[in-house]
C-alpha cells in the first residue's frame, strides 16, 4: 500500500478541493439522494458544507484519496448552508434538508477539550478497501494534540465498524437517529472512542 500524506483541505488547490467534495458526495450519495439524485446538484448543495480548515485529506502524491472532518466542542467540520440547499434542492426539499441536517450538525458536540471527533470519513471509490481510511485516522491520532479520539458509525455499516475496531476504537453507546430513518438506511449511530495511546491494541 502506498504511503499517504495528510493535508488540510484549505491548503489544496481549487482543483484538488473539488476532488475532495466529489469524494464526500459520492461516498454519501446513498444518504443524500433523497434531496436530489443528480450528482452536480448535490455538489452544489453541499459545496460550502465542508469547513476547509477542519477537513483533513489523505493524499497519494498530489491526488486526494480520502477525507475526514475533525470537530471539537467549539466547532463542527460541517456547516449546512441554507442558501445552497434551496438553490439546488428546491423550496420544499431545500428546507427539509436544511432543518434536518442543521439539527444533526448545527450544535456543538458534547465532548471535552481534550477530545477530537472524526466525522464524515470518506474514501475515493477507486481507493476503497485498501486500508486508506484506517491509515489516515492513525496518522491523525499520532499527530493531533488530543488525548481521546471519537467517531460514530451507523449500525448498517458493519465494514466501517470493523475497520475502526481494528485500529483501537471501541463502542461506547448507541443513539437512535430520526434523520437516519427518514433519509438513510440506518436506525442507530454507534459512538466509538479510543485513547491516543493504546495499552494493548488487541484489547
Amino acid at each position: 500500500m502506498t504511503e499517504i500524506t495528510i493535508a488540510k483541505m484549505s491548503q489544496l488547490s481549487e482543483t484538488q478541493k473539488e476532488e475532495v467534495r466529489k469524494i464526500f458526495v459520492t461516498s454519501y450519495y446513498k444518504d443524500m439522494k433523497t434531496l436530489h439524485r443528480d450528482i452536480e446538484r448535490l455538489l452544489g448543495g453541499f459545496r460550502r458544507v465542508l469547513q476547509e480548515d477542519l477537513i483533513r485529506v489523505a493524499m497519494y502524491g498530489d491526488r486526494p484519496v480520502a477525507m475526514v472532518g475533525c470537530s471539537t466542542n467549539q466547532r463542527r467540520a460541517m456547516e449546512v448552508n441554507k442558501e445552497d440547499f434551496l438553490a439546488n434542492f428546491g423550496f420544499i426539499w431545500g428546507h427539509v434538508g436544511y432543518f434536518s441536517f442543521h439539527k444533526e450538525y448545527g450544535n456543538p458536540l458534547p465532548i471535552d477539550d481534550e477530545t477530537l471527533y472524526f466525522e464524515c470519513v470518506a474514501t475515493n471509490e477507486a481507493d476503497r478497501r485498501q486500508g486508506v481510511a484506517g491509515q489516515m485516522l492513525l496518522k491523525l491520532i499520532e499527530t493531533e494534540p488530543y488525548r481521546t479520539f471519537a467517531l460514530d458509525v451507523v449500525d448498517s455499516n458493519g465494514r466501517a465498524q470493523s475497520v475502526y475496531e481494528r485500529i483501537g476504537f471501541r463502542e461506547v453507546h448507541r443513539k437512535k437517529s430520526w434523520i437516519g430513518k427518514i433519509f438513510m438506511d440506518y436506525s442507530e449511530s454507534i459512538w466509538m472512542s479510543r485513547p491516543k495511546q493504546l495499552t494493548d491494541p488487541a484489547e
